[in-house]
């Protein structure tokens, strides 16, 4: 299980490793990642995210509950186009 740094949620930790291994992967020129989730105790939420090694977030359900402030996304017509 990762170890938290004081003054981030357990979500804010997981999506700053995820962004990191998309980084590195992308700096090395190929990279293969997997990405799962799971309801544990408690409605907790266990994030595994495995990208060489495994690194194991546990949110509480709390955290899953409030609004997250949406990027844009050329996807989606709300942003730039990647091209």
């Amino acid at each position: 299980m990762a170890k938290l740094s004081a003054g981030r949620s357990a979500l804010d930790h997981a999506l700053g490793r995820l962004v990191a291994e998309v980084y590195d992967g992308v700096r090395h020129g190929y990279f293969e990642f997997g990405l799962t989730c799971e309801v544990v105790n408690q409605e907790r939420r266990r994030l595994t995210i495995r990208a060489g090694k495994t690194y194991q977030f546990t949110i509480p359900k709390e955290d899953c509950l409030q609004p997250v402030e949406r990027a844009a996304d050329s996807c989606d017509g709300s942003g730039d186009s990647a091209d």
